[in-house]
């Protein structure tokens, strides 16, 4: 799930009140700005990341996207049960598809 955050509006170090670990959302949020393309290649039309030099958006920045997004879009209602859960599970793969069409879409 993306998170709703972008290179103009990173995500807060502190986090949002319905974040329910706000400890791991600071790691999360954290390693998230380290994925980021460096300054200077914000406005390159295919930017490196300043953390791995990978290809921007690269794996690890779409992994931290994607755990921003299910955290800020938890709620705290029961869990679902186990069936559920490994059905509605956003793999990795999903979250970098999901960053590549949005870094798509604002290009």
């Amino acid at each position: 799930m993306r998170s709703p955050y972008t290179l103009q509006n990173p995500p807060p170090d502190e986090p949002p009140s319905e974040v329910l670990v706000p400890s791991l959302w600071r790691v999360q949020a954290r390693w998230w700005k380290r994925h980021t393309p460096a300054l200077d290649q914000q406005g390159a039309k295919h930017p490196v990341c300043g953390h791995c030099a990978q290809s921007w958006p690269c794996h690890s920045w779409a992994c931290w996207d994607g755990q921003l997004g299910q955290a800020v879009h938890q709620s705290p209602t029961p869990a679902p049960d186990a069936d559920e859960a490994r059905v509605s599970a956003a793999s990795p793969a999903a979250a970098y598809g999901d960053a590549l069409a949005a870094g798509l879409s604002r290009s």
